[in-house]
């Protein structure tokens, strides 16, 4: 078993387990906590909010808050949390993830968004919690297409759309391998509208979409790294945005799946991290239109920018398309073994 690593801060990451090992130890020390009942939310600012220490204690995990920094550290054997007050962006296993409302210091205590926790973090940490969906079809959607092109890097004449079908085509193949039936938004160097993509997963049933992009950013040839989203809860506010709007509020399709895309786009980041050695950029949500639309757990990767020109040399490279492509295969056996825990 791991040494718990407390207080390590927001830039440390934290050993993992594997999956078998850290179940096993997360329930073990589940057993072991107090049984005390679960924190009453209050509301912050109209925002319902959980005390973390309270909360994450029934689940086994040890707290550290350092008043100097005001960041909470939540640790078991198996995983570490780290929020920082007023902040969204927070470590899960070292990984950067964002939340969709601050941790806000309350009474001396670190409160968390409810809703954070229980479409969230929750989810991640005790998806057998969580009622799966059996995983029998895979859509692999290759970004943008045809007149198209997404984001380019000019110098060395990249566009995106060639590098997200060459990936997707990589992952089919691995994928087509299992049991799985496997399905791909498009084959071929064609513009496929966004609704149509996310037709097209729904009338073949899909139980998981797979949405493959490359970024881009204007005036800013540094930034690089990997970004990884799935769909935002509702009444939550999107990684990109400041302020609340009415937006929000609604209820998308893809919401109905928001526990498992958690579990699923955690594994997904944490896999293309693990292979590519790229910059962490963090674990997003977003209401893209494909991600809103499906019905059935989806995550949208950003996988480098072609923007910064060492990271597009490194798109260019068929072993990096592999290792991408492979990532994103391993997310998946790691989402299947899970849900088929859950469904026992």
């Amino acid at each position: 078993m791991l040494a718990l690593t407390l207080g390590a801060g927001l830039g440390s990451p934290t050993p993992i387990l594997a999956e078998d090992e850290a179940d096993e130890s997360a329930r073990e020390e589940a057993a072991q906590a107090p049984a005390t009942p679960p924190p009453t939310p209050i509301t912050l600012g109209s925002v319902s909010y959980t005390d973390a220490k309270a909360c994450f204690a029934r689940l086994g995990y040890q707290a550290v808050f350092e008043p100097t920094t005001q960041t909470l550290t939540l640790a078991t054997t198996a995983s570490e949390l780290v929020f920082r007050a007023d902040s969204r962006d927070a470590r899960l296993n070292g990984l950067r993830v964002f939340l969709g409302e601050p941790a806000l210091l309350h009474e001396g205590e670190l409160h968390l968004a409810t809703l954070d926790i229980e479409r969230f973090l929750l989810p991640i940490l005790r998806p057998v919690r969580f009622k799966p969906r059996p995983l029998r079809t895979i859509v692999i959607d290759a970004g943008h297409g045809g007149n198209d092109t997404g984001t380019q890097n000019k110098k060395h004449k990249l566009e995106e759309k060639v590098y997200a079908l060459d990936v997707a085509r990589r992952l089919e193949r691995l994928l087509a391998g299992e049991r799985w039936r496997v399905l791909m938004t498009r084959t071929e160097d064609r513009f496929v509208a966004l609704a149509n993509r996310a037709e097209f997963a729904n009338k073949a049933e899909a139980d998981l979409f797979i949405s493959i992009h490359f970024n881009a950013v204007a005036n800013n040839a540094a930034v690089r790294g990997t970004e990884t989203y799935v769909l935002t809860p509702q009444f939550q506010r999107s990684t990109s945005s400041l302020k609340a709007s009415p937006e929000d509020k609604l209820a998308q399709p893809g919401n109905a799946h928001d526990a498992w895309s958690a579990v699923l786009g955690y594994h997904v980041h944490r896999q293309l991290l693990a292979a590519l050695k790229s910059d962490d950029r963090g674990y997003k949500r977003a209401r893209f239109a494909v991600l809103r639309l499906v019905d059935c757990p989806a995550v949208l990767v950003e996988a480098g920018y072609l923007s910064n020109n060492d990271e597009a040399k490194r798109i260019a490279d068929d072993d990096y398309r592999a290792e991408l492509a492979a990532a994103l295969y391993a997310a998946v056996q790691a989402y299947d073994a899970l849900a088929s825990a859950a469904a026992q």
